[in-house]
């Protein structure tokens, strides 16, 4: 595909110090990563690599924003994405992730694909719960209506039919 190459980071012939890369991140982006969640996208990463001898420090800046669901009341909304992320490569024998910052990889990679990596820092970005902000006044920017029908519902109680049997059962003794 096309759009992935763009991902590609060459490292044969990297010469040694800092080298930055930028990309716009916008829908296809997370079409490419299969996240169906995602309707629409602007974010801007800026890559930073330092290359030294024995390892590669990648530095990953992104701001923007993602048009996502919102968790209580499912219309879309924008959540800003704002953050920093540390990668180090460091040169061995094979391919090893050591930990969520350090990498092995073999001297003789001649490419490596950050699409995943990306992928997954701005994910991690988002907050846990996904929800519209309050406005200045503090009101909800979710769906009214969608609020005043969770309101009814969580105001209706819900009995279990097998309950009601039991019950029904209790009062005949």
């Amino acid at each position: 595909m096309k759009y992935a190459r763009e991902f590609m980071l060459p490292l044969a012939g990297l010469p040694l110090g800092e080298t930055v890369y930028t990309f716009d991140l916008e829908h296809p982006f997370f079409v490419l990563n299969e996240d169906e969640e995602v309707t629409e996208a602007k974010v801007h990463v800026v890559l930073v690599l330092n290359k030294h001898e024995n390892m590669i420090e990648l530095h990953f800046k992104a701001e923007g924003w993602i048009e996502l669901p919102c968790d209580r009341c499912a219309d879309l909304y924008h959540q800003e994405i704002n953050g920093e992320q540390q990668l180090i490569l460091k040169y061995g024998e094979t391919y090893e992730e050591e930990s969520d910052e350090i990498i092995v990889i073999p001297p003789d990679l001649h490419e490596f694909d950050i699409r995943h990596l990306l992928y997954e820092y701005i994910i991690l970005m988002l907050p846990y719960r996904r929800v519209h902000l309050e406005d200045e006044e503090g009101n909800s920017g979710c769906n009214p209506e969608v609020l005043h029908r969770l309101e009814q519902m969580q105001s209706e109680p819900v009995i279990d039919p097998r309950w009601e049997a039991l019950k029904k059962l209790n009062n005949l003794s």
